[in-house]
């Protein structure tokens, strides 16, 4: 029922009533930068203490250390972050002025989307998003120019292999950032491995889809990576002295038990509670990056039914349409005035 609700016709003031909010374009993009600024900030203050560690280590470690740094700094940081910035977005927040603009622009984008997906396709083996059918149907609806079949296609090749293929991404990095976070054992790499994965797993995400949710929806996924790096941090802290706590108190009971004081008892309990801050890191921050990957996906999904709708919409004619209706009006209305002078005028002969 609701799909057919959507494939209906609709106003544009309905459109606004339901799907627009007023928002202010400048402070959401500025918001943006801020918030991918401070991410930027937390990276290098936490490689600094990485490589501040290794220099305890060994000087040539340091050293070592600073090249990875950088290359870690441009690589998983900056490159995600700008590839991010420079993908489109569909235009789903318009108003009477900018309506017509935006069906072109997200038009324009769904055709791009159509041949990354084919082209994604046809010259790579090993990715195997898209099945080999919905992008020969793509092809083909791309290739007769007909819009309406490519919409249509285009839907289904979301709601089937890019969901199917998002899940799995969405799955393997939050396996790989609870594993990392819990063989870390310490609070700068954990922040580190989270921001990491996070960012490239949204990066991920919106190449699969192949556009990006708008500036306002981006900032709130970044407030939410910045919300992670800092939960693994504190958790990471926290774990620590608790796994130590618990480590002790259970080597403690089983000396009892043994009525003896054993070595070995010690370091059952010192793996007993590196143990458990394993699994309170793995599973809280394994929980989040799936919350931020479901975000991520939900923000798309959400873009697209939008601009799905908005393409439904029923616009007035622009104002060099309005023009020239007014005008063929004009015409026609003096013309028929025209003939009924020209009438009367033969009444009156007659």
């Amino acid at each position: 029922m609701k799909k057919t609700i959507e494939k209906k016709k609709i106003t544009l003031e309905e459109y606004q009533q339901k799907y627009t909010n007023p928002e202010n374009l400048v402070a959401a993009k500025n918001f943006l930068f801020i918030l991918g600024a401070a991410i930027g900030v937390i990276v290098a203050v936490s490689l600094f203490f990485v490589v501040l560690r290794l220099f305890d280590i060994h000087q040539i470690a340091g050293y070592v250390g600073i090249v990875f740094a950088i290359l870690i700094f441009i690589f998983l940081y900056l490159v995600p972050i700008i590839k991010l910035k420079n993908t489109k977005s569909f235009k789903t927040n318009v108003d009477s002025a900018s309506a017509r603009q935006a069906q072109k622009h997200n038009k324009k984008l769904r055709e791009e989307i159509t041949d990354k997906m084919i082209d994604v396709t046809t010259k790579t083996d090993v990715v195997g998003w898209y099945s080999e059918e919905l992008v020969g149907k793509l092809a083909i609806a791309r290739h007769t120019g007909n819009d309406k079949e490519l919409k249509s296609v285009l839907t289904e090749v979301y709601k089937t292999d890019v969901k199917n293929a998002a899940n799995k991404m969405i799955r393997n990095s939050a396996v790989k950032v609870g594993v990392a976070t819990a063989l870390s054992q310490t609070e700068f790499v954990d922040t580190l491995f989270v921001i990491v994965y996070v960012l490239n797993l949204i990066k991920d995400i919106v190449y699969l889809y192949g556009y990006r949710p708008t500036d306002s929806k981006m900032a709130k996924i970044y407030k939410n990576v910045l919300r992670n790096a800092l939960v693994a941090y504190g958790v990471s802290s926290a774990t620590a002295g608790m796994g130590k706590s618990f480590g002790s108190g259970f080597a403690k009971s089983l000396e009892k038990v043994s009525q003896s004081i054993n070595p070995i008892t010690s370091a059952i309990g010192a793996v007993v509670g590196v143990t458990i801050e394993s699994l309170v890191q793995l599973s809280v921050n394994s929980t989040l990056t799936v919350l931020i990957g479901n975000q991520t996906k939900r923000y798309l999904v959400k873009e697209y039914n939008l601009q799905e709708i908005l393409d439904n919409v029923e616009l007035i004619d622009s104002d060099e349409e309005e023009a020239k209706m007014i005008a063929s009006i004009r015409d026609e209305v003096k013309e028929k005035k025209e003939k009924k002078i020209k009438k009367l005028k033969m009444e009156k002969v007659i």
